[in-house]
């Protein structure tokens, strides 16, 4: 779809009223969001299905690669990080990869509209997990739809306010099932959000599951 628009716009520019013009363009817009939508599905879709590499990990090393693929989405902005220690845990090196990506991603987003961003991370012992936080003071949410916010294709706001495919957090609560760990949030609607998740303390629970 994407590649005869392309051909019609740029073959017969001239030939196409505006509204035409419109037409096309959002017809683009909306394969564009398909081949996002296709693409998020097939990786949430693999992390079901991958075997998990489990390792002693380094979660500041995790972190710090995650971290560059958001410092160019952020290029341009002003974003004050205040990044503490990250617990060491036994994990899957490049699932908990993915769920800094998901978590950092959401943060950067809801915060593009705040003047002064500021996303906060940390990581601390509670009983037997390893908890990591990761806190904006962005748009945030009603409290009371948060049972929805880790459903496949769950929004809680439109794509016109804030682009995404409503997969990020499904992916990221699978990952983190995975690891036998939770995941929940909490927030209010423009003072921002936290999203938690916990990681088992114990290794043999882990490795009993795998």
């Amino acid at each position: 779809i994407s590649g005869y628009i392309d051909l019609v716009v740029n073959r017969f520019a001239d030939a196409l009223p505006e509204k035409g013009k419109h037409y096309l363009g959002s017809i683009a817009e909306s394969a564009h969001q398909m081949g996002l939508l296709i693409d998020d599905l097939l990786e949430f879709s693999r992390t079901g299905r991958q075997q998990m590499k489990l390792e002693n990990l380094d979660m500041n090393l995790v972190f710090n690669e995650a971290m560059i693929l958001i410092k160019k989405e952020t290029a341009g902005r002003k974003i004050e990080w205040k990044i503490g220690d990250l617990l060491n845990v036994l994990g899957d090196y490049s699932l908990l990869r993915l769920v800094w990506i998901n978590l950092l991603s959401n943060a950067v987003k809801f915060t593009q509209k705040t003047e002064n961003a500021k996303i906060e991370i940390n990581s601390y012992i509670v009983k037997d997990e390893i908890v990591y936080h990761i806190k904006d003071n962005g748009v945030g949410f009603d409290m009371k739809y948060s049972q929805k916010l880790f459903g496949v294709f769950q929004r809680l706001h439109s794509i016109e306010e804030f682009e995404g495919t409503g997969i990020g957090l499904a992916n990221v609560k699978r990952i983190i099932n995975k690891h036998l760990g939770h995941t929940w949030a909490e927030a209010e609607p423009n003072k921002g959000a936290v999203f938690y998740f916990s990681l088992p303390l114990i290794r043999e629970k882990l490795n009993d599951k795998n």
